[in-house]
């Protein structure tokens, strides 16, 4: 395994997906997320206390995206990498890339049964927070005001 795999470059551990748009026309993909911002504990468990977020990838020149669903199991990112270089970057084709700076940005992902790794190469990345902070509910139901 290479070492960036266990790295969480973009602080998003245990961050619920809600959403993936891929944009063709655009060159982008976009999560909508849940990212988690602390661990709240219950009698009998825990939750997490959560911000909105849109997490996108900009100019993408080359993407993997396995992706897939388990019944009552929330799809959560566990790992994330930023990489200025890397064999990923390096079998891009040239004409793709022009003159521009691209990064390789690696992430795990949870879908419950199945751990699952994404490869995006693009020139830009940003990941934007509401400022609302809510509590994800156990039962799937998403969110909920505390």
């Amino acid at each position: 395994m290479e070492d960036y795999k266990d790295n969480d470059d973009l602080e998003l551990y245990n961050s619920v997906i809600e959403e993936l748009c891929i944009n063709h026309r655009e060159k982008s993909i976009t999560f909508q997320i849940l990212k988690t911002i602390s661990r709240v504990d219950r009698n009998g468990g825990f939750t997490y206390r959560v911000k909105k977020g849109t997490l996108k990838f900009e100019n993408v020149v080359h993407a993997n995206i396995p992706y897939s669903f388990e019944w009552d199991e929330w799809s959560e990112i566990y790992r994330s990498a930023v990489l200025e270089s890397s064999n990923v970057i390096d079998d891009v084709r040239e004409t793709a890339k022009g003159n521009k700076h691209f990064k390789h940005i690696y992430l795990g992902i949870d879908y419950g049964v199945e751990y699952k790794e994404i490869d995006i190469v693009c020139s830009n990345h940003y990941l934007l927070l509401e400022d609302q902070e809510y509590i994800l509910h156990d039962d799937f139901d998403w969110l909920y005001e505390e």
